[in-house]
Parts: C-alpha cells; structure tokens; sequence
C-alpha cells in the first residue's frame, strides 16, 4: 500500500512527516481509505529497512517513477 501525499510540493517538512505519521497511525488502524491511495505521480521506498542491500520496488500505475533507497554501506574491495 502506499498512500498518496497531495500537494506536497506545497507542504513543508514538518507537515509531511505529519501528514506521513497520519497515514501509518491510519495504517496501523487499518482506517486507511481507497482515495488516499490513489493518484500518485511518484513513489518513494525503503526496501533497506530489513537490512537488505538490493530491492525490487514495484511502480504502481498510472505512478511515472519510483526512487528505491537502500542502506549505503562501506567495502573493502580485495
């Protein structure tokens, strides 16, 4: 599921975070409505939150592009 901030070109941060802790609580919940997840443009992930180095982030359409984020990690190349 990945719900929809809309207008957030017009949100600063601190009301992002809030509008996103909204929709975790709504998640959690399980209040969350089918207009809140419809209609996005573009999509942000964390597949690295379980510690995973790759990910297969999957774009929901009509959405035009998704940024996948993993943890960066330093390594020694022998």
């Amino acid at each position: 599921m990945v719900p929809v901030i809309r207008d957030a070109d017009q949100l600063n941060f601190a009301q992002i975070e809030k509008k996103i802790a909204g929709f975790g609580k709504a998640a959690r919940e399980g209040t969350l409505k089918l207009d809140e997840l419809s209609g996005g443009t573009f999509s942000i992930t964390n597949g690295g939150i379980y510690g995973s180095l790759l990910s297969t982030p999957i774009l929901n359409a009509p959405q035009s592009g998704i940024l996948a984020c993993t943890p960066f990690r330093s390594a020694r190349w022998q």
